[in-house]
């Protein structure tokens, strides 16, 4: 076996291409396309998130947490714009607390063609399609193997 050794402080992140000693009186943001951001003076994260919804900010690329949004970004320091860190499967409680959902549905040319023709409702073909998938989703102890049983 072997022995692990692990450090919890952070590690000074190196700075990016462009950045030398020279100018290490500034804030460095690097955004996701790799173009750099610079401060004069330190500034909160949320001021710097103003023109990017949905992302954060962290330490370094692989960050694995976003910084809160008062958090005042420091002079020297480098700081990276990462991608939200909720996954599509997972939804926030401002959005399950009640109003417009939006949903994509997919659907025949003849689906399309009753909807046009106002012979059938948009709910209707949407709650159809979910007692199907409801139903096929439930039952799987009728579940059957399709393959036959081989006679020894």
């Amino acid at each position: 076996m072997g022995n692990c050794l692990a450090s919890c402080r952070p590690s000074r992140v190196p700075a990016p291409a462009g950045v030398d000693e020279a100018t290490q009186g500034k804030v460095f943001v690097v955004k996701t396309d790799g173009k750099i951001i610079e401060f004069s003076s330190p500034v909160l994260v949320k001021d710097v998130l103003v023109n990017f919804s949905g992302l954060g900010i962290g330490l370094s690329k692989e960050a694995t947490e976003h910084l809160p949004l008062d958090h005042e970004l420091k002079l020297g320091q480098v700081y990276y714009i990462l991608p939200s860190l909720s996954s599509a499967g997972s939804i926030s409680a401002a959005e399950t607390a009640g109003g417009v959902k939006r949903i994509k549905v997919v659907i025949t040319k003849q689906q399309l063609e009753q909807l046009l023709r106002n012979q059938v409702s948009v709910e209707e073909l949407v709650l159809s399609r979910l007692e199907r998938t409801s139903f096929s989703l439930d039952s799987p102890r009728n579940w059957k193997p399709k393959l036959e049983t081989i006679p020894e």
